[in-house]
């Protein structure tokens, strides 16, 4: 292949995933106004958790939040069941997760772990009837979206489309809290920000 061809391919390939990045409007809705206040109001921390892709997706939006002034964390879903779970406040954090297909069974100690202690969940997912949506107090539902890699299976687009609800959630909270430029400094103080 010449270098034409794999830039005619690159090409193709954002062309198509911005296409199915302009459904990330059917998200805002009722529903993430109100993982909007939720977030808003927490005493405690944003605990952000996922498997796979979806627990890089947790990582760093816990590092954004945490970056703009929203305590957060991140755990593995993986690990919880394993002394990871004395990191959670009952009485006053929230647990946000991520899972696109919402019925990852690595999941279950974790929502289960929620439902006992009535810990507010905010899941985020693109099944409707999902394990993980069925037992949120706050839904998120991404839309389905059609990925770019040649079998259509490797998490590109849905990757991109949880990523920019994130980002979206994230300037809500920020409008919200009149987050300003010294307010980020106070949080990151250094590199080129800092500076």
């Amino acid at each position: 292949m010449n270098k034409k061809i794999f830039k005619s391919i690159a090409i193709s390939a954002a062309k198509r995933q911005i296409n199915e990045l302009k459904k990330i409007n059917r998200v805002f809705n009722d529903s993430f106004v109100k993982a909007v206040e939720l977030i808003h109001n927490c005493k405690g921390h944003i605990i952000c958790s996922g498997i796979g892709k979806s627990k890089i997706i947790a990582d760093r939006t816990s590092k954004l939040f945490s970056s703009v002034g929203i305590p957060s964390f991140s755990i593995s879903a993986q690990d919880f069941s394993h002394g990871d779970s004395g990191a959670i406040n009952i009485k006053q954090d929230i647990l946000l997760i991520f899972s696109y297909s919402g019925d990852t069974v690595e999941l279950t100690d974790l929502l289960n772990f929620a439902s006992r202690y009535q810990i507010p969940l905010i899941g985020v997912a693109s099944k409707e009837n999902s394990l993980l949506l069925k037992s949120s107090n706050v839904k998120i539902l991404l839309p389905r979206v059609k990925e770019i890699d040649p079998t259509g299976l490797v998490p590109t687009s849905s990757f991109s489309l949880t990523l920019l609800a994130v980002d979206s959630l994230c300037v809500c909270l920020m409008k919200k809290s009149k987050f300003s430029a010294a307010k980020f400094k106070k949080f990151h103080g250094g590199g080129q920000i800092g500076k």
